[in-house]
């Protein structure tokens, strides 16, 4: 009675999503896991480098015996700094192991026994390209890295109770590709997060040149997979491609992990109850956003549909009012941010504040002119 008993239960547990474990193998699992690390795992270096730039700050220490040849040396635009002995060296695009080497060398000359020591004080700010799909394409300016006195709470998933002595032991976060995303406006409903790549800047003892590393970006979003946010450095280009269909589910999962902003901004004027600006979310759909103006009053005439491509160009739609379109449709599309909807109504009865406050992001690229020339097409 007692087997059949544990029976049933162990088969609604399964179908639960809940599986017994036996604490026998949780044992098991941790003789297995027992890996014993030898020093030389000490001695392990990363992949890449930090390779140094104007805007830098270095702390170099030539030997812990002759502290008066310890400086702080800041890289200037050109791309060198001043040392004792050595006076000005040109240390722009070698790593920190690079210039530990090569300053190990010149100092030979001086110093019996050195041992060189280069530490960055103060990371320079980092510009890195975010191409493809991704709200705003181009280049991002990032800091070189993150303190707690800079960042909230929120921004870095950090508790709100950690306490004052925990907060001090962490110094710094270093900005990830997750920041470049999210710096550049987050993904879209097209958005192909399975096939993220990063060009990077090689090092010299290396070769040189550009080296590339594709990463599969769903597994951060969707597993907590961190090993695929990888740390970005400066001149880093992230190419984001683009899926062939939408998948709205990836989408609200990055509004969930904060990679995408839950709100955007739309613009809803024409034949609405209460029309100007709308805070929506971006989950919503142009439906949505009218329903938020209040509805619509009875039409006369189509829908104008107005937004900025990626690209940089002018999308125009112009169509029939469609309460039971499906969500996503060419009728119905997710909200991006300073989507312009006109309901039922002449371009010349949109509200002068309502306008200019629509096309300020878009002066250089068009006028105020050429929109009302665009939908009164």
């Amino acid at each position: 009675m007692k087997n059949r008993v544990h029976t049933i239960l162990s088969i609604f547990l399964i179908f639960s999503g809940i599986v017994p474990v036996n604490s026998a193998s949780i044992d098991n699992e941790r003789e297995s896991s027992n890996i014993p690390i030898s020093p030389d795992y000490l001695q392990k270096r990363p992949k890449t480098d930090y390779i140094i730039g104007p805007g830098d700050e270095l702390n170099i220490i030539v030997s812990r015996f002759y502290p008066e040849l310890t400086t702080v040396a800041r890289v200037d635009g050109e791309g060198t700094i001043l040392l004792p002995k050595l006076n000005r060296i040109f240390v722009r695009d070698l790593s920190i192991n690079e210039l530990t080497q090569v300053l190990n060398e010149a100092y030979k000359k001086f110093v019996k026994f050195p041992e060189l020591e280069v530490e960055i004080l103060r990371y320079r700010p980092i510009r890195v390209f975010v191409e493809g799909e991704v709200e705003n394409p181009g280049m991002q300016i990032l800091e070189g890295s993150f303190s707690l006195n800079s960042l909230n709470s929120k921004e870095k998933n950090i508790p709100s109770n950690i306490s004052a002595q925990n907060r001090s032991e962490i110094e710094n976060f270093y900005p990830t590709v997750f920041d470049a995303i999210r710096s550049s406006g987050g993904i879209t409903e097209f958005t192909d997060l399975s096939q993220v790549q990063i060009i990077r800047k090689n090092k010299i003892s290396q070769g040189g040149g550009k080296i590339t590393a594709n990463l599969n970006f769903e597994k951060v979003i969707l597993k907590g997979d961190i090993s695929q946010n990888i740390r970005i450095y400066d001149e880093d280009i992230i190419k984001v491609k683009k899926g062939d269909k939408s998948n709205n589910f990836i989408l609200q999962k990055s509004i969930l992990s904060r990679l995408n902003p839950k709100f955007v901004e739309v613009f809803v004027s024409g034949r609405v109850n209460y029309p100007g600006k709308i805070i929506a979310s971006k989950t919503l759909a142009l439906n949505d956003a009218i329903s938020l103006a209040g509805g619509a009053k009875a039409l006369k005439g189509k829908i104008s549909f107005l937004r900025i491509q990626n690209n940089g160009t002018l999308e125009k739609r112009k169509f029939r009012f469609d309460k039971s379109a499906l969500r996503g449709s060419s009728r119905n599309p997710y909200l991006k941010r300073n989507d312009l909807i006109i309901v039922g109504s002449s371009p010349l009865s949109i509200s002068t504040e309502i306008i200019n406050e629509f096309t300020s992001p878009f002066m250089g690229i068009f006028s105020t002119y050429s929109i009302f020339k665009v939908l009164g097409e």
